[in-house]
């Protein structure tokens, strides 16, 4: 048995690199968070009097979905495989907060080292809403370089929204 203040010492001392791993880890927690969110853009993505809502959704999800369900037969079908995302974008005019939905939209998926991936955003209904998509294949978390080449009727200029996004690893 150690004495009183040997004892003491000990305990001190464990509380003092508890309290040190207890900072670490907040401080690691804190730097992770603010990582993705200045990466992860806030929305509305706002260019050339336009706002730009965004969302990827797992196809695996869209494959859940009874085979008479809108969502199955978008874009060609569902494509099969893992890590395949589904991108949609709905664009709205700033001024007037009306959703756009007679635009020309392009959508690129870029992985640091891999290819470029190039598709057009299909306009699509549902719920009574047009918004724009189609699928890219995301395996890994990220970061990936997502651009949006919007270009409205009756315009020669395209507006180009670059940003950049992780996902969850699932």
């Amino acid at each position: 048995m150690l004495p009183v203040s040997l004892r003491q010492a000990a305990v001190i001392a464990a509380l003092k690199r508890a309290r040190t791993l207890s900072v670490l880890i907040a401080v690691g927690l804190t730097f992770g968070m603010a990582q993705a969110a200045a990466v992860n853009p806030d929305q509305p993505i706002r260019l050339d009097g336009m706002e730009l809502f965004f969302g990827l959704i797992p196809a695996e999800i869209l494959r859940g979905h009874p085979s008479d369900h809108e969502e199955r037969s978008m874009h060609g079908g569902v494509p099969r495989g893992k890590g395949v995302y589904h991108l949609i974008v709905s664009v709205f005019d700033a001024k007037t907060t009306t959703r756009i939905t007679d635009a020309v939209i392009t959508g690129s998926v870029i992985e640091a080292g891999m290819t470029t991936q190039n598709q057009k955003l299909e306009a699509m209904s549902f719920g009574g809403n047009v918004a724009y998509g189609n699928y890219f294949a995301m395996s890994n978390p990220g970061p990936y370089e997502i651009v949006v080449n919007v270009r409205r009727p009756g315009e020669h200029k395209t507006a180009t929204a670059r940003f950049q996004y992780w996902h969850s690893q699932r």
